[in-house]
Order: structure tokens, then sequence, then C-alpha cells
């Protein structure tokens, strides 16, 4: 069963994605609340996904996902950011961020991201 890490300080803005995903029978969601239970899910878990919100406490999602790659290389990942696709690509490039989701990801989008991670499953 594929395991897909939530990383959000807040859980509204990804209750749409969690309950989409929860839907799924063959998917185990997983949260982190702070930067630190992510790493040590990461570390622990092996998640085949981890979803990281636009920002936590303060940091930057996309430096959360450099700080979560280097706990494992092979992770995929997505990020929630509010940047056009050109700025996030070029703010994101070298990090291999699998897909970029709107602030609130809705069913429709975690639909899409569902296909594009089968693609690497």
């Amino acid at each position: 069963m594929p395991r897909i890490l939530l990383v959000a300080d807040q859980v509204e803005p990804l209750d749409e994605l969690a309950q989409t995903l929860s839907a799924e029978k063959e998917i185990e969601v997983l949260w982190a609340h702070d930067v630190e239970a992510a790493l040590e899910s990461v570390a622990a878990n092996s998640p085949a996904l981890v979803v990281v919100d636009a920002s936590i406490a303060g940091d930057s999602g996309l430096d959360i996902i450099q700080r979560l790659i280097s706990v494992d290389a092979f992770i995929q990942t997505a990020a929630l950011s509010p940047l056009p696709p050109d700025a996030f690509h070029e703010a994101s490039e070298g990090l291999g961020i699998m897909a970029q989701l709107p602030p609130r990801p809705n069913r429709t989008d975690t639909l899409q991201l569902l296909q594009t991670l089968r693609q690497y499953l």
C-alpha cells in the first residue's frame, strides 16, 4: 500500500486533498504538522509521495522539500504554491518536484496528482 505524507501546520487547506486520497483504498495517508515530524516520517515510513504546504511555521515549502530529499533522495514530492507555473519552475529547479498544486487542491487536482504518481510506482 503506497503511503502519502501530507506536511502542513494547518490541516484545512488540505482537507479536500486528504479526503480524496483517503477514499482510495490502496493508499495510506500520513500527516506531519511540522518539519521535524516530516523528516522523521520520511526516514521511518518511506512514503511514495510527500505533499508539502506552501509554508510551514515560516519555512517555505521548497526549503522543506530540499531538507526532505536530503533524508531520502528518491521520494516523490508535490508542493502547494500560489506561484504561476513558470515562476514555480524557476524557484523549484533542481529539486525534482513531481507536481505543483494550488494552495487549496480540490478533488480534480488530487486525481491528477494520483494519475501522475501511478506513472512512478
